[in-house]
């Protein structure tokens, strides 16, 4: 008798349709699983803060009478052995939607009792579909239908004990560094979520694209690793929208859902449509030639391209891995179409070392980027880095905090220091200039056009 619960991206106890569903059949074991293929190619800063957010789910576990028990290895392998071990009936997972993620589903699936449970999305790729059957590949039906499903969110609180297996051996939980700008656990998450949603949520339309200001919500990182889930946050924000006073935060709660349904409409392109992690979703881009320069590579990696917001964000990126979304799509459009590096390189460099790094996220983000995504601006919108900076960094602090070099500099000067001939000691000169890199990227992405029609 008895459950495994097989934790893997929903860490944590509200908001958990999975234990949930376990708890119907005590006792249950709390198990994640240190996988050895995806810990070889994880960076070290998100591992830590894997380890510190297992460690506080097992002070949440032991407060309610549990243990979590960690076991490295090959799932499918660990699983049938825990089986044993337990004589559980029952083995239930959050179903996660990566390609790798299936795949291992699908074989531990094939000779162990597992059931896999929607918790981790809005709405299941298989449930939101066209009336042809047919996934959606453009974002705004997408949106419409997967806004008629949220009314039926709900809160599930977390339990209050989880009955569980006793005297079953564990390898620990590694340590792992403390992240003081992301603090690990349920509470931590819950506490930032309430903090947004009251004190920033009302100007988040007008403030989350602005770099120089703590406009983002700074959850995707717990988003990530399901520390906080998405359905309790989505029904909190109704809450919130409910109060007295909460019409005035319609607009911000509209434009944070808006980034929430991209997220999901990312996952779901990828779901229905995996070989886009590789190749472009728009085939008739696929002749199109990048230079692919590896100094000019290098010089965007560490953030010494000559132009101060692309190198503040590259800078902001390896220091902390974390960045601002206005500050992702500039560095990748500057990639992509100012330098002409295939979209893979720059996916693959941020996906290395995003805290809250998503295949399925990064690579739709990538794809949008560079033009060649389901759902993409058209090619020849490529965006001025120096516009750009004026708009979204208008104080210039923003890059004065990640460029020190050009910390004295003013804000009239410091979004473009060549164009003013100002000084700034060790600070590179712009490695193209931007109107040769836009003629130069739309008459390659046009040529690429131009031979589907040969």
């Amino acid at each position: 008798m008895g459950s495994i619960w097989w934790i893997r991206r929903d860490l944590r106890l509200r908001d958990n349709l999975t234990l949930q569903k376990a708890l119907e059949t005590p006792p249950v074991l709390p198990v994640f699983i240190l996988d050895p293929l995806l810990l070889k190619n994880a960076p070290e800063r998100r591992l830590n803060f894997l380890f510190q957010n297992l460690h506080s789910l097992n002070k949440d576990l032991q407060s309610r009478g549990s243990n979590l028990v960690v076991r490295t290895g090959k799932p499918a392998e660990i699983l049938e052995s825990l089986l044993k071990e337990t004589s559980a009936d029952q083995i239930l997972a959050e179903e996660d939607f990566t390609p790798y993620a299936r795949m291992r589903s699908v074989l531990a699936g094939s000779f162990l009792p597992l059931k896999l449970v929607q918790g981790q999305l809005g709405t299941h790729p298989l449930e939101s579909l066209k009336s042809s059957g047919k996934p959606y590949r453009v974002f705004g039906p997408f949106k419409k239908n997967w806004l008629a499903h949220i009314q039926s969110f709900e809160s599930i609180p977390a339990p209050a004990l989880v009955p569980t297996l006793q005297d079953i051996d564990s390898d620990g939980i590694p340590m792992g560094g403390a992240d003081d700008l992301f603090p690990a656990g349920e509470e931590a998450a819950y506490k930032r979520l309430e903090i947004f949603l009251r004190k920033k949520v009302e100007f988040y339309h007008l403030t989350r694209d602005r770099m120089d200001l703590d406009g983002s919500s700074n959850l995707s990182p717990y988003f990530r690793f399901g520390v906080i889930g998405l359905r309790s946050a989505i029904f909190r924000s109704l809450e919130i929208l409910k109060d007295e006073n909460g019409r005035k935060n319609l607009l911000g709660i509209d434009a944070w859902l808006n980034d929430l349904i991209w997220r999901e409409y990312h996952i779901h392109i990828m779901y229905h449509f995996p070989e886009s992690r590789t190749q472009n979703f728009r085939s008739v881009y696929d002749g199109l030639l990048w230079i692919n320069d590896q100094s000019d590579f290098q010089a965007w990696k560490v953030g010494r391209t000559g132009y101060p917001v692309v190198d503040a964000a590259m800078r902001q990126l390896n220091t902390i891995g974390w960045i601002p979304r206005q500050s992702r799509n500039i560095a990748a459009s500057f990639l992509v179409k100012g330098l002409l590096i295939d979209w893979r390189w720059g996916e693959k460099w941020f996906r290395d070392r995003l805290l809250d790094g998503d295949l399925a996220v990064n690579v739709g983000n990538w794809q949008r980027a560079a033009g060649t995504g389901p759902d993409a601006a058209p090619f020849d919108r490529i965006l001025n880095p120096t516009r750009q900076s004026k708009k979204y960094d208008p104080t210039g602090n923003y890059i004065r905090k990640w460029v020190p070099e050009l910390a004295e500099l003013d804000k009239d000067v410091i979004h473009g220091p060549w164009q003013k001939r100002a000084k700034a000691a060790g600070y590179p000169k712009p490695i193209i200039d931007h109107k040769f890199a836009t003629e130069r990227a739309v008459a390659a992405y046009q040529a690429a056009k131009d031979l589907i029609k040969l």
